[in-house]
């Protein structure tokens, strides 16, 4: 009894997921974003590093190649706007190139949230005990040892990729300027995807983590399933759908019976009548399906598909729509008109009635 009252053995349900979302709390990596962001950084280290330098080695030539200035407002502000024109296409894709990256990142593990909850301040917050509390507790204490474990790793890649490009290094100090650059790009791409990778294969084990953790932390118990059920049956608008589920389906399996019918009876296009006869297996002829406005449409499609007899007799439908339900036999008073139905319909066919 205690394990099914307090113990959380159940996966969340759909509402419990949908209200975690609407709070904030979704699956998150914050190590997979920097993963990207790093990867997103060593692409634009080699698509605009050359560039950006090129600028910066321009806007070094013009500096150096002016006579000495007398700095004042005007001319600080033209050396900024020149900086700005020469730098401003080439680091402007840069930033652009690495905010689209973080979005990206940040959507594809979450999608897209819109929650007040996490916006809205808490005074708990701010009391400074509940703040010690969870600097010291446990589980700041294991992501302590998780982030310098992380570090340990990445410094650890660094470190080796650093001495291996080390003797090279040595090689460049004999070579032009253009072929040190040219050097010097090549190993900051090759370093930079080196750190991405190794960032990304821990962010994989750190996104794993948090998913088991999320889905942990929405379990249920077996009580708060049941709670949950029964709010929702109180919910109108889960009873509306419900009912409107249940009607859809009837509704189908009406259509599905409207091919077996002897007889389609209508008024003259707002009611349709099915109805079905075999005096070997029923007492009295059976409403198979009957309907109203479309229904009633649809179910004349269904018998001009099938070469069923339709019968235009306002009255009788009416009678039939109002008193009879679907599957129950047609009341003792109209048999007279079902059966001077049914012989005009033997008559126009050509078939025979059915022997007893």
């Amino acid at each position: 009894m205690a394990e099914d009252v307090g113990d959380k053995t159940e996966d969340a349900t759909p509402r419990k997921r949908e209200e975690a979302r609407k709070q904030g709390n979704v699956v998150q990596s914050t190590d997979l974003t920097a993963a990207g962001l790093m990867l997103t950084t060593a692409a634009g280290f080699y698509f605009f590093f050359i560039p950006i330098a090129s600028g910066l080695s321009l806007l070094m030539r013009q500096a150096l190649s002016q006579p000495v200035l007398q700095l004042d407002e005007l001319t600080v502000a033209k050396m900024f706007q020149e900086i700005g024109q020469h730098l401003g296409w080439t680091v402007l894709p840069f930033m652009l190139m690495m905010a689209v990256a973080a979005v990206m990142m940040s959507v594809s593990q979450v999608g897209i949230v819109l929650s007040n909850d996490v916006l809205q301040p808490k005074l708990s917050r701010l009391n400074p005990l509940s703040g010690m509390q969870r600097i010291f507790s446990m589980k700041a204490s294991v992501k302590l040892v998780v982030s310098l474990i992380k570090l340990v790793i990445v410094v650890t890649v660094a470190g080796w990729a650093i001495s291996a490009l080390l003797p090279r290094a040595l090689v460049l100090v004999e070579v032009e300027p253009q072929t040190i650059f040219g050097e010097i790009h090549y190993e900051i791409v090759q370093l930079a995807f080196q750190l991405a990778l190794a960032m990304l294969v821990l962010a994989m084990f750190d996104y794993a983590f948090q998913k088991w953790k999320h889905e942990q932390d929405l379990k249920m118990t077996k009580q708060e399933v049941r709670d949950e059920m029964k709010n929702m049956e109180g919910d109108p608008l889960i009873r509306q759908r419900r009912r409107e589920a249940h009607r859809k389906l009837a509704e189908a399996r009406e259509m599905q019976q409207v091919q077996n019918a002897d007889v389609l009876i209508n008024n003259p296009t707002h009611i349709s009548i099915a109805i079905k006869y075999d005096p070997t297996v029923m007492d009295a002829p059976i409403v198979l399906a009957k309907g109203r406005g479309e229904i009633a449409r649809r179910m004349r499609e269904i018998a001009r598909m099938h070469n069923i007899p339709m019968i235009e007799r306002k009255p009788l439908a009416q009678e039939l729509y109002k008193t009879v339900k679907v599957g129950h036999p047609i009341p003792v008073d109209l048999y007279e008109a079902f059966v001077e139905i049914m012989a005009y319909v033997y008559r126009i066919s050509g078939k025979k009635p059915p022997v007893v």
